[in-house]
């Protein structure tokens, strides 16, 4: 009999994200985690969209909108819900699998793509960018890339919601996370910053601060 005591679930995520943080690189490992899973296997899942997310993008109107690094959908299904037509990227086929039969349990459209999301060449056709923990699994040399794809993905006028993690003392667990100023300087003078908060991410029931920014292409 193993009496060790339960892993901690923050620990169960640390190692389960080990090596798997940037999309680049890591199509393998990022698929091993979605194969044979279902939804609620997956550390960083919440069956319920994130209510800042949602309230901000609840004040646009609804368009075409881009959900970079999607996972199983949960964000991309809640779009369509509400409107928008929605394109779903992710670089593991298995995510998309996922992600591609909780829409249909929904009853809702996504067009859902298998890619590296750093190399999506967007037309500039879309409303809205949403970046749900996409950015803070790169690393600090890719985000000029992350950039560049949000930038060329937006219309004008068109806006960009991310929520990451941020550098947190107490809860280390997953990706380390983006400080205020890297946050804030991952958009370049193409983009306008109309809100840059503090945030939290519930983690299967543990908490890491975030930081949610809402930015405007110009």
């Amino acid at each position: 009999m193993d009496d060790r005591p339960e892993e901690p679930e923050s620990r169960q995520y640390s190692e389960q994200m080990k090596g798997k943080t940037g999309h680049k690189h890591h199509h393998g490992t990022w698929n091993d985690i979605y194969e044979g899973a279902k939804p609620e296997d997956l550390p960083w899942f919440s069956p319920e969209p994130d209510t800042d997310i949602m309230q901000l993008i609840d004040k646009l109107v609804p368009g075409m909108a881009l959900d970079i690094g999607c996972g199983p959908g949960v964000h991309a299904i809640e779009l369509a819900k509400r409107g928008w037509d929605v394109t779903a990227l992710d670089i593991s086929p298995g995510a998309i699998k996922m992600a591609e039969e909780c829409a249909l349990k929904a009853g809702v459209e996504v067009e859902f793509r298998i890619i590296n999301v750093l190399a999506f060449e967007p037309d500039g056709s879309f409303d809205l960018v949403l970046d749900r923990g996409f950015l803070h699994s790169l690393e600090p040399t890719e985000y000029p890339r992350w950039t560049d794809m949000v930038a060329a993905a937006l219309k004008p006028g068109g806006i960009v919601v991310a929520k990451e993690f941020t550098i947190d003392p107490v809860n280390r667990f997953g990706p380390t996370g983006l400080s205020e100023s890297e946050m804030r300087d991952v958009l370049d003078r193409r983009f306008t910053i109309e809100r840059l908060e503090q945030t939290e991410f519930s983690v299967r029931g543990q908490v890491h601060d975030g930081l949610i920014l809402l930015g405007i292409r110009v």
